[in-house]
């Protein structure tokens, strides 16, 4: 798995596997073309790492038990590591979210599920733990979305076998998270994606 995010032109496409890949691809919108970008691959290969940012950079963080988080500056098509954000833990099959001020880093393995959120201050380039914005639930293979005010993390294994519909609700202004009945996914399933826009998220596959 690869993780994957952008902004309004561009998405960018880092990792993966098999084995464990650096490369970075960029698709542009505007064209609907895809290449290989060689100045943005990650400073280390890796699979099931998550990816989130705001309009200007792309951060990618974990994978393969790692802690490390790579900025993507979409200007220059540069990637470079970030030691003071990297996550506090090493785990993969993670999922991530946010805003245009900061992005969440959820779940993941070690290989044992965990239920941490990290907070990553893209002003200052920097990364805790956040206690209280922890996941209901402690699970890997989950996904994530969401828009300025909160974002959503659906799904996940918790286990070696089993899998989830737990739809958690991680609101930004008090980092603060708390399972949503109502919007539990209508199956219960691991390895899925997510997207959305400012008033809705979609969870597929």
């Amino acid at each position: 798995r690869f993780g994957a995010t952008g902004n309004s032109t561009s998405g960018y496409f880092g990792g993966g596997m098999p084995g464990s890949k650096s490369t970075m691809d960029k698709v542009t919108y505007a064209s609907d073309t895809t290449v290989e970008v060689p100045g943005a691959a990650l400073s280390v290969g890796r699979y099931g790492l998550a990816a989130t940012g705001n309009s200007t950079h792309g951060y990618f963080g974990g994978g393969s038990f790692k802690t490390t988080v790579d900025r993507v500056d979409y200007t220059s098509d540069t990637t470079a590591e970030v030691p003071g954000a990297a996550l506090s833990s090493g785990r993969r099959f993670l999922a991530a979210t946010g805003n245009q001020d900061f992005g969440y880093f959820g779940g993941g393995g070690t290989p044992s599920p965990k239920s941490t959120m990290d907070k990553l201050a893209y002003s200052s380039d920097t990364t805790a733990a956040v206690p209280g914005a922890a996941l209901s639930t402690a699970r890997n293979t989950l996904a994530a979305t969401g828009n300025s005010t909160h974002g959503y993390f659906g799904g996940g294994n918790p286990s070696v076998y089993g899998s989830k519909s737990t739809m958690d609700k991680c609101t930004y202004s008090t980092d603060t998270t708390a399972v949503v009945p109502g919007a539990a996914l209508s199956s219960a399933r691991y390895l899925l994606g997510a997207t959305g826009n400012s008033t809705a998220g979609y969870f597929g596959g």
